[in-house]
């Protein structure tokens, strides 16, 4: 109820706040202040009769307001009726406002009229509002990783917005002309002494690049609730743009600065510390998001690798002989006769500094000078951030920035060589050169032109052939891998089999000498497959879940995809219930019910794993579930099951059900009894020790582990694996026995499902982690809080059942609470189903051990449970076979 009314308060006051800037807009297009020039219609009608002016100017003049104003009245209806985000109609006016005023000061109206101000800084605050409340609707109050690594990473990307918005108010450059200073700025547009025209331009890109701005940011910090890997990869982009951001301004400040530079005028610039600070900030943000990736694997944690490291610091090498090539002595001029000229020395330097006074050979000189400088830097600024923040593109870019390096250092030798060699073919470009130089031009000169740049290319050679010597870059480099598609959901949307990799770990491109697992070596190689999965799953991340949102979706996804599922959401929330109260679900009925369907489906609605176990009737011991080692070959064969678990274990990020088909054709307690003890330790100490000696492979000479195994011989239970169980009921089965069904949550099919009469279009996959499938079960369980004492329904069942010597220990009452709570969350409305949760709980974990006693008078007993209200229970009673 109290966030229904916050809710609508939040409704109220945003859309007040937009019903003033629309009454302000009207102020501004009709109003009537002292010039007629102040407002929008008294400008358009003096625009028209100015025959200086283009007309069409004033038409998408007042054609922006009147939008403006049509935005303004959909925000306050948006906001009225109560809608989860209304920012982007704020957005929208904010953005009209900033650039209506821009244009009033390059257009000279409306620079007098206050209320144009005032209207800037309400849009402002709607878009502060706005945002601030589509952060507190968001329902998932627990984190998915380390808070205080999120908030260091929300930190570092408001500092990289607050860095891109400082471009407004530093030169890009500075020049001095007839003894006066000047900038250049983007909010020099507000200073009518400055360059108007260049300033307007810079104004309007900055203002494009604050509104992208805004939205990446915003969009990012939304997500710090969320999964730690999505939240990252947001503010990785707000970082990554800001970087553009800056490097592109400090790029154009050079530019200017080398192509504008002449006698009349010196140009000089420092917009170069934004991108320096920035390159730091990206650096930063590297190393914080270095440790969001798994540590499920040996080599995951292993940043800084000598190859990797021997790689980078060739790179870096080949980087700074690029720079020095750049802007080092490119022609040294020395001279005989006349004897009394010092020798003239030309570098990148002064050639970048005195573009405008050399001949047209120079200048091209000078433009690969600056597209030298402005890659290999740029190069050398992603590769540190690749290698800190353990990027996959790391090896890629390094090897762009040697060979790069290389290519220049090559161009400008070459140059300097051409120079050297035309000299007395082409007499009227060395005495430019001399000029250029403020030297004298004599009639007859007696010179001789050398360059020493070849010399920087022979050492980049030299690094080159180091890198084609060593190979550092095979050393941990393999080839692309696809990725598995298993088929499509209806409509042709892939269904992706493969899992999320370990932290994006690659597999090295080796010879394998000594394998005594192939079938775990087979599933290493893969990683790189399931990286790239999970990189497309990531792209269909499911936006700000809840539980209700989950549920329903599954059902709509069931309904409307190629088999067309019929379930309700009753069904949906007991399935979703049971997966938070225990590890093991049993799915019990006839034959034909639906049961193998349910996770497969619920799986594939959120781009989940489901590995199906065929479970055999001459299974006896664990090894059948498990695998076998053999002592004479020293081999070990993991069965189905066992390589489930292993893929598992390779794809941590991703929901993952090993479903047992028909689970009781054998005794469950011969084959899974291990895994029943497992369910009672704590979720890291869920291990399986598969054979009593330590498998390693032999690759390339080297000894290496499998990446799923602790320890060469353990297996972990991931905590992204449930275990589903289906079980038909008839003389070809065993009982399940109650050990089995006390640490597992039962669901009963004992009827078919109807075939829905209507459906729609397939709809779409949705990602859902582990972390946010977590995230949401344990939100539910601190929101709807219930407990079997102190629910009085509960005990007068507990008394019903007493002289059947019929009660539940501590295990069965902590998941009724757990069920009970995530069942009513499944919910909007949780109290209207808590009796529901209750007695479905109740049957399964309780009630349904009367079907191994006898029960002398079933109508008193059901009549009773009638009483209480309990009806499905009184029904299952009615039906007990007395035999």
């Amino acid at each position: 109820m109290k966030k229904a009314i916050d809710s609508k308060v939040r409704g109220l006051v945003s859309s007040i706040i937009f019903v003033l800037v629309t009454l302000l807009d009207f102020i501004i297009m009709f109003g009537s202040p002292k010039s007629s020039r102040d407002t929008i219609f008294g400008a358009a009608k003096l625009w028209t009769e100015d025959s200086d002016v283009i007309p069409v100017i004033c038409v998408l003049f007042v054609a922006v307001f009147l939008v403006n104003v049509a935005v303004a009245v959909i925000g306050s209806i948006v906001a009225f009726r109560g809608k989860k985000s209304h920012i982007w109609p704020s957005a929208a006016l904010l953005l009209s406002h900033i650039l209506l005023l821009s244009s009033s000061f390059a257009f000279e109206v409306l620079k007098s009229n206050a209320v144009l101000i005032i209207a800037l800084i309400v849009s402002a605050g709607a878009v502060v509002f706005s945002f601030l409340c589509g952060l507190s609707e968001n329902k998932l109050e627990k984190t998915s990783g380390d808070a205080k690594t999120k908030g260091y990473l929300s930190l570092i990307g408001c500092i990289s917005a607050f860095l891109s918005l400082t471009l407004f108010f530093i030169p890009i450059c500075n020049y001095s002309f007839k003894h006066t200073d000047y900038d250049i700025f983007p909010m020099g547009v507000f200073s009518p002494n400055e360059d108007s025209g260049i300033n307007f331009v810079l104004f309007l890109l900055m203002i494009a690049a604050a509104t992208i701005n805004a939205f990446l940011l915003s969009a990012g910090l939304k997500q710090r609730s969320g999964e730690m890997s999505v939240f990252a990869s947001k503010i990785r982009r707000v970082v990554n743009f800001n970087l553009i951001v800056t490097g592109a301004y400090f790029v154009a400040g050079i530019a200017i600065c080398s192509f504008s530079n002449g006698e009349e005028a010196f140009y000089s610039t420092t917009c170069y510390i934004p991108f320096i600070i920035m390159s730091l900030v990206a650096l930063a943000n590297a190393f914080v998001t270095r440790g969001i990736v798994s540590a499920e694997l040996p080599e995951a944690e292993k940043v800084f690798n000598k190859p990797k490291i021997e790689l980078f610091v060739l790179g870096l090498a080949m980087s700074v002989v690029t720079v020095i090539a750049s802007l080092a002595n490119i022609l040294t001029i020395s001279f005989a006769k006349p004897s009394n000229i010092k020798d003239i020395v030309v570098n990148g330097y002064d050639i970048l500094m005195t573009y405008n006074s050399l001949e047209s050979g120079m200048q091209l000189v000078a433009f690969i000078i600056m597209a030298a400088l402005t890659v290999i830097i740029s190069l050398a600024v992603a590769s540190s951030v690749a290698l800190i923040g353990k990027s996959k593109f790391f090896y890629k870019i390094t090897l762009a920035e040697v060979i790069c390096g290389a290519l220049f250092s090559l161009l400008l030798g070459l140059l300097g060589k051409y120079y050297e060699v035309v000299q007395h073919l082409n007499e009227e470009v060395m005495k430019s050169i001399i000029e250029s130089a403020g030297s004298p031009a004599y009639v007859e000169l007696d010179y001789r032109v050398s360059s020493s740049s070849f010399i920087w290319f022979l050492i980049a050679m030299v690094i080159v052939a180091v890198i084609l010597i060593r190979k550092p870059y095979s050393k941990s480099v393999v080839g692309d891998t696809p990725i598995a598609v298993t088929g499509t959901v209806s409509g042709g949307s892939p269904v992706i089999s493969t899992g999320s990799a370990i932290g994006g770990q690659t597999v090295a491109s080796s010879t394998v000498e000594s394998d005594p697992c192939p079938a775990f070596t087979e599933l290493d190689k893969k990683v790189p497959a399931f990286t790239k999965a999970t990189l497309v799953r990531k792209e269909a991340t499911y936006p700000s879940p809840t539980l209700p949102d989950v549920v329903q979706f599954v059902v709509n996804y069931a309904r409307d995809s190629r088999l067309h599922l019929s379930y309700t959401p009753e069904d949906i929330a007991t399935f979703v219930a049971g997966l938070g109260a225990t590890r093991l679900t049993i799915l019990q009925g006839m034959s034909g019910t639906g049961k193998t369907s349910l996770p497969k489906i619920f799986s594939e609605a959120i781009l989940g794993n489901c590995d199906i176990i065929e479970v055999e009737s001459s299974w006896r011991d664990k090894n059948e579930l498990l695998g076998y080692y053999n002592e004479f070959s020293k081999t070990y064969t993991p069965k189905k099951f066992t390589q489930a678990l292993y893929k598992a274990r390779l794809n941590p990020e991703t929901i993952t059900f090993i479903v047992l088909d028909e689970m009781n054709l054998s005794r469950i307690e011969y084959y899974f009894s291990d895994f029943l003890s497992l369910m009672e330790n704590e979720e890291d100490k869920r291990e399986i020790k598969l054979l009593n000696v330590s498998l390693n492979r032999t690759e390339d000479g080297k000894t290496m582990p499998y990446y799923g195994l602790f320890e060469g011989h353990t297996i972990k239970v991931p905590r992204n694996v449930w275990f589903i169980g289906t079980a038909n009921r008839d003389e070809s089965t065993f009982e399940i026995s109650d050990k089995v069904y006390d640490r597992a949550h039962t669901m009963n099919f004992n009827k078919r499902a109807i075939k829905p009469l209507s459906y729609g279009e397939p709809l779409a996959q949705r990602y859902l982690t582990v972390d946010t499938f977590m995230a949401l079960l344990e939100n539910a369980k601190s929101t709807v809080r219930f407990s079997v004492d102190r629910y009085p329904l509960i005990k007068e069942v507990e008394a019903l059942l007493e002289p059947y010597n019929i009660s539940f220990g501590n295990r069965i009452a902590n998941q009724i609470e757990v069920f009970v709570s995530i069942y009513c969350s499944c919910f909007t409305d949780p109290a209207s189903v808590l009796k529901d949760a209750v007695e479905k709980i109740l049957l399964s974990k309780v009630v349904s051990k009367l079907e191994f006693k006898s029960v002398e008078n079933k109508t008193v007993l059901a009549a009773k449970f009638e009483k209480l209200g309990l009806k499905r229970c009184s029904e299952f009673i009615l039906k007990l076979n007395e035999d």
